[in-house]
């Protein structure tokens, strides 16, 4: 990074640092906005932009910014890092991580990942949601299966890589700088809503609401439980 774009870099987050006094979640709203740009820079091809892909990958990035937050909030308080979070292992040897403190940012919380993606496909004009409990369900079952993080999709809406891969890839290119303009990291999962509902609104003409909706919650509740350290 050149001088002059560290200097663009510290002058906004002094900005976000002084409008976060009045409004906390200004930090999430400009680093949804520059997720955006940039994923869809990076995901850019000669046909345009494959919007099932995308929202695939930021549902991935969502259900992980969820642990990486309950994570943050268990060191914060003294206690080590997954003390909040309830492992499970598979007898493929895999580990995966379950608990309300997980449920929280995903769906139970006033600005989950799930409220923001709703409110987003709402507002593109869906009168017919998932049922998320069905989602959880599905997605317990086959925890450990090749399947796995694998949205039901019509074949036609199918993403291009499976939502792991997009999560593994992706966490380590934006958490850090994501990091610096959203420094609390309970608002982790928020800015990622808030991309999602963006991309949900932006992509209607693309790909039906609700089922944009249900793409999204189907991955970001799945790569909630991923052991990246695996």
């Amino acid at each position: 990074m050149s001088t002059h774009q560290q200097e663009i870099e510290q002058e906004l987050l002094r900005q976000i640092a002084e409008s976060s006094k009045s409004d906390p979640l200004i930090g999430a709203r400009i680093g949804a906005k520059l997720l955006n740009e940039r994923l869809l820079e990076m995901m850019k091809s000669e046909r345009g932009v494959h919007i099932e892909s995308v929202l695939c990958a930021l549902g991935a990035l969502a259900g992980y910014a969820c642990q990486a937050a309950v994570r943050a909030q268990s060191t914060a308080r003294g206690l080590a890092e997954n003390a909040l979070l309830i492992k499970v292992a598979t007898k493929t040897g895999k580990s995966y991580f379950f608990g309300e403190e997980l449920n929280k940012p995903l769906s139970a919380a006033q600005h989950s990942i799930w409220s923001l993606a709703a409110q987003g496909a709402r507002l593109a004009g869906c009168t017919a949601f998932p049922d998320l409990k069905e989602i959880y369900e599905h997605t317990a079952a086959i925890v450990g299966t090749e399947t796995f993080g694998l949205p039901r999709l019509p074949q036609q809406h199918a993403p291009n890589d499976f939502a792991e891969n997009y999560l593994r890839v992706l966490w380590p290119v934006f958490q850090p700088s994501l990091g610096k303009v959203c420094i609390d990291p309970a608002h982790w999962p928020v800015l990622f809503g808030i991309a999602i509902q963006e991309v949900i609104l932006a992509g209607r003409s693309a790909i039906d609401p609700g089922l944009a909706l249900r793409l999204v919650m189907e991955c970001a509740v799945a790569m909630s439980k991923v052991d990246l350290a695996l």
